[in-house]
């Protein structure tokens, strides 16, 4: 069987990307395959290509991986994709500029809310964020264009690019659209609450830097509807 070219389309997705590159990293197929990342934020696909590095690093590294905000580079071969677009990829590579619904809680959100109880978990008020957490969540608006009006629209303009034949599957909640392709939907993984979205990165970090283990993360890999999808896969 030829070699096979996943793409992950919108890598840098908060709410998925840990649960989608953990999967990835534990499918063993009989034939060799690639793991291309893309997101049109360089912070976020920063922090998830050393996430990948890490996961493979414990679970399979012989599988090359790249990650690029290229898009002509990540089509070209693509035989898999997968969506995990979020507000500020697609916006993005729209071309717009702002800041997301996402920065916005926060910077609206009443401080009793953020550190109800005194918990020093909850999520650090917006004007002590990092420069760097503020990219993470930043992302361009475009007058008049709603999350899931953008997110369909680049998600169209990337697939109509692609070769016809290639598989592809969405994780994109509330975004539903025909694509003139054949496209799988999976309602996966569970959605995470806003406040909580901040936390994230760091503890993708934590996993990176061997702070904690990541078998559980690979427990939810091995037995995601995801996995499904790609070992459904292997018989083509």
């Amino acid at each position: 069987m030829r070699e096979r070219i996943v793409t992950v389309l919108g890598a840098g997705n908060m709410r998925t990307g840990p649960a989608v590159l953990a999967t990835l990293s534990r499918w063993y197929p009989d034939f060799p395959f690639t793991i291309r990342l893309f997101d049109a934020n360089s912070e976020r696909l920063d922090l998830s290509d050393l996430l990948l590095r890490q996961l493979l690093d414990s679970w399979n590294d012989e599988i090359p991986t790249t990650a690029t905000q290229n898009a002509e580079e990540v089509v070209e071969g693509t035989t898999d994709l997968i969506i995990t677009m979020h507000e500020d990829c697609a916006r993005r590579m729209l071309g717009g500029k702002g800041s997301s619904e996402s920065l916005a809680y926060f910077v609206e959100a009443d401080d009793l809310h953020l550190y109800l109880g005194g918990d020093r978990n909850r999520p650090t008020p917006v004007e002590q964020l990092s420069e760097q957490t503020r990219r993470l969540l930043d992302a361009p608006k475009r007058e008049g264009d709603s999350r899931e009006e953008v997110i369909e629209l680049a998600s169209r303009e990337f697939i109509d690019r692609l070769e016809p034949g290639v598989r592809i599957v969405s994780l994109m909640r509330g975004v539903g659209f025909d694509c003139g392709r054949e496209m799988t939907h999976l309602n996966w993984p569970a959605p995470i609450e806003e406040q909580l979205l901040p936390l994230v990165p760091h503890q993708i970090l934590r996993w990176v830097r061997g702070d904690e283990r990541i078998s559980e993360l690979g427990e939810v890999a091995d037995q995601s509807p995801l996995m499904t999808w790609l070992k459904e896969s292997e018989a083509r």
